[in-house]
């Protein structure tokens, strides 16, 4: 399961950002997925709110996943629209023979599964929320955003950027963005965590520490910071 969300941050003068608790649709927002099961962090990047953000957000998430996965989000619109466009195909149309062929429709692909989490507010006091399955089937045990909750609680305890209310400002978006690039290396591969871990009784008396990278076979053993900070990066890009 891969759910989206986002936060929001604020754009101040100096290009001062802060996280806000006032949600608008202009500013700035802190755009976020996790795959659920594997607690892996596969994309969080500090960037405008809207249609193509939510395109372009989705798209990045999306690229890095082999077939189409489960995807929760929130209600925001702009993630329908960006999933469909992802997943649409031709709807196909019997031809006579005569005349133009003709065009079918875009459907969504018959293996997409894409559900909602949409949250009604009246001011600040939650009135209701409603689990929508918008295409395919989602299972009702996935049809839920609490992983995607969770870690919003856990990129506040580690980005002093996130706080609310908080004197502690990043200058610019670049250097936001690269403190959220740390982050998500961190969190991946030198945290482990409590879910994933394996028992000492499933592991013959030991208790094995296990991290989001190793849950999803990249690496063999959870990192320390010397590791990540002298790992050899190498840009894809450019080689």
């Amino acid at each position: 399961m891969c759910p989206v969300r986002r936060d929001h941050v604020r754009f101040k003068k100096k290009k001062l950002i802060y996280a806000g608790e006032h949600f608008t649709e202009n500013g700035d927002w802190v755009w976020t997925s996790v795959a659920a099961k594997e607690k892996y962090l596969l994309g969080s990047e500090a960037a405008g709110r809207g249609q193509n953000f939510a395109a372009s957000f989705v798209n990045k998430v999306l690229d890095k996943i082999k077939g189409i996965p489960i995807i929760v989000t929130d209600g925001y619109k702009p993630y329908l629209r960006a999933v469909f466009k992802r997943y649409a195909v031709r709807e196909k149309i019997p031809y006579s023979g005569r005349g133009r062929p003709p065009i079918g429709k875009l459907i969504p692909h018959p293996d997409l599964k894409y559900g909602q989490v949409i949250k009604t507010r009246k001011g600040v006091k939650l009135e209701k929320v409603e689990y929508v399955s918008v295409y395919g089937k989602v299972p009702k045990q996935l049809l839920n955003t609490s992983a995607i909750e969770r870690h919003n609680g856990t990129l506040r305890t580690h980005s002093s950027r996130m706080r609310r209310r908080s004197l502690t400002f990043a200058k610019s978006q670049e250097t936001f963005n690269a403190s959220l690039d740390l982050n998500r290396a961190y969190y991946n591969f030198c945290k482990d965590h409590t879910s994933l871990c394996i028992p000492r009784k499933e592991n013959n008396g030991v208790y094995k520490h296990v991290s989001p990278a190793m849950k999803i076979g990249i690496t063999d053993h959870v990192w320390n910071i010397r590791e990540l900070l002298g790992f050899s990066y190498r840009n894809n890009k450019s080689h």
